[in-house]
C-alpha cells in the first residue's frame, strides 16, 4: 500500500558533510572536488535514475552535477556554510517506474524548481519495495544574470529621525532580512502537505483506492498504532518485527470488535422472538436470510415497511414465494391495528 514517507536535511559544512560527496553517492556517478583535489564514486549494484532541474535564471553550468556542487561550495565557503537542503521521499509502489518518475518530476519542479532552486534529483530502486528519491536542492537564489544571488541581507536599526542605532558597546545595530524563505518551517510543512496532493491526485486518477496524509494519526483523530518506515539500515529488522506486532495487534482489534457485534446482534435476536409468534418468526427468519439483512428492534419498522411496499413484487413472489407476501401483508395488518 502506498505511505507518506518524506524528511529534510541540510548538507552542511559544519557538520563536515560535503556537497560534491553528497551527490556523487546518490547519484551514483564518479565527481571531481576541485577544494579537495580528490574523486568522490560510491559503487552501486543498481544504479540510481538521475537527473538536473533548473530554474530560468540558473547558468548552463548549473545542469552539470560536478560544476553545480563545486560553484555552490566555492561561493559558500564558511565553517558553518549550509550547501544544500535535501529530501527523501518514498514513491508509490502502486505506479510504474515511469508515473513515478512524472509524478516526482512534476512535484518539484512547481515547488522547488519554479521558485528559484536546483534540484538534483536521484531515483533509487536498489529494493523493489522501496522505491525512493534523494533530491538535494540549492540555498541560494540566482540573479537575472545567472550570477549566485544573495540569501540574506543586512538591515540597520534606526531612530525616529532615520538614524543609525548602536548598543552599549558602541556597534551598530542591526538584523538579517532573509531573501527567501526556504529555510521557514512552515514550508516544510507545506511542502510536506503538497506532496501527499500531488499522489492522491495520480491515485485517484488511476482508480487506486490508496491515500497518503502526511498528517500523524492523532491528528487525523485515527486510534490506531501508525507502522514504521523499514528502509534499508540497520534498524530495518527491528522496524520490520515491531510492524508486525502492529499488524497482529490490529487484526487481533478488528477480531474482537467482530465478536462484539455478533454478541449484540444476538442479543438483539433474543430480544426481537419475544415479540412474535412461532409462524411470524419463521416469516422473519426467512426474509433476514433471503435479503441478506439484520432485522432488529431498532430498525424494525423500517424494515417492515419495506417489506411491505415490496410485497406484490417480482422480486420477493421469485425469492420467497407467494404464501410469504400473503403472510407478510397479515403481520403489517396486526402491528397497524
Amino acid at each position: 500500500m502506498a505511505i507518506f514517507h518524506m524528511s529534510f536535511s541540510n548538507i552542511s559544512a559544519g557538520k563536515g558533510r560535503s556537497a560534491i560527496a553528497s551527490a556523487a553517492y546518490r547519484s551514483g556517478e564518479k565527481l571531481f572536488d576541485d577544494k579537495e583535489g580528490r574523486h568522490y564514486f560510491y559503487a552501486r549494484s543498481v544504479m540510481p535514475e538521475s537527473f538536473i532541474l533548473t530554474p530560468k535564471n540558473a547558468p548552463e553550468w548549473a545542469s552539470d552535477r560536478e560544476q553545480l556542487w563545486n560553484e555552490v561550495e566555492t561561493k559558500d565557503r564558511k565553517s558553518n556554510s549550509r550547501y544544500a537542503k535535501e529530501f527523501n521521499v518514498a514513491l508509490p509502489v502502486e505506479l510504474s517506474e515511469d508515473e513515478q518518475k512524472e509524478l516526482l518530476k512534476k512535484y518539484v519542479q512547481e515547488n522547488f524548481v519554479d521558485e528559484g532552486m536546483v534540484a538534483d534529483v536521484a531515483i533509487h530502486r536498489d529494493h523493489p519495495d522501496n522505491p525512493h528519491a534523494h533530491v538535494m536542492l540549492t540555498n541560494r537564489p540566482f540573479n537575472p544574470d545567472g550570477t549566485w544571488g544573495q540569501k540574506t541581507k543586512t538591515e540597520y536599526i534606526l531612530d525616529s529621525h532615520g538614524n543609525k542605532t548602536k548598543t552599549p558597546a558602541g556597534n551598530v545595530r542591526n538584523r538579517k532580512i532573509w531573501l527567501v524563505d526556504w529555510d521557514k518551517k512552515e514550508k516544510i510543512t507545506e511542502w510536506r502537505h503538497n506532496w501527499a496532493v500531488s499522489v492522491n491526485q495520480v491515485l485517484e486518477q488511476k482508480s487506486i483506492p490508496d491515500r497518503i496524509s502526511e498528517k500523524s494519526f492523532i491528528e487525523e483523530g485515527i486510534d490506531d498504532t501508525p507502522m514504521q518506515h523499514e528502509g534499508i539500515n540497520s534498524k530495518r529488522h527491528e522496524r520490520k518485527e515491531f510492524n508486525q506486532q502492529v499488524k497482529d495487534y490490529r487484526k487481533a482489534k478488528a477480531s474482537y470488535k467482530n465478536n462484539q457485534e455478533k454478541v449484540i446482534n444476538r442479543g438483539h435476536l433474543d430480544s426481537l422472538s419475544k415479540h412474535f409468534s412461532f409462524n411470524e418468526k419463521r416469516v422473519v427468519k426467512e426474509l433476514s436470510h433471503e435479503l441478506k439483512t439484520y432485522i432488529s428492534l431498532e430498525n424494525l419498522d423500517d424494515k417492515r415497511r419495506m417489506l411491505f411496499n415490496w410485497k406484490n413484487s417480482t422480486l420477493i413472489k421469485h425469492a420467497v414465494g407467494e404464501d410469504v407476501t400473503k403472510q407478510l401483508l397479515t403481520i403489517n395488518q396486526q402491528e397497524s391495528s
